[in-house]
């Protein structure tokens, strides 16, 4: 898979499968065989990193399950975020995250093409 990096570099990563799902249904298909800890027909993942059993394999949104989870848009949203910073140690694993804010990042600024505030 290309991946291109904040630096606009592309880089080749390895893997074997990405596998992204949209829609109503999350039915496990051929994931059910891969050997993931299930309940109730959800892979069941770590919340810090929204991590399944198997390292490497994340999961979010409707096809997760973890106590207290809530079905709405919103936590997916939630859970991608920490699974995207989960995932980076697989991605780029010599590289450290550094976590930036899009109201006070100049570097951000720069790459969205905005100005950047001036706060009193």
């Amino acid at each position: 898979m290309k991946v291109t990096g904040g630096d606009g570099v592309t880089r080749v990563v390895p893997l074997d499968m990405l596998l992204v799902f949209f829609g109503l249904s999350p039915k496990l298909g051929p994931i059910a065989d891969w050997g993931l800890a299930i309940e109730r027909k959800q892979l069941v993942v770590d919340t810090e990193k929204f991590s399944t059993s198997v390292p490497g394999i994340f999961a979010v949104g409707d096809i997760n399950t973890y106590p207290g989870k809530k079905k709405l848009i919103l936590s997916g949203f939630h859970e991608c975020a920490l699974a995207a910073f989960g995932a980076m140690p697989f991605i780029f694993p010599d590289k450290k995250v550094h976590l930036q804010y899009t109201t006070t990042s100049p570097k951000l600024h720069k790459v969205l093409g905005v100005e950047t505030p001036v706060f009193d």
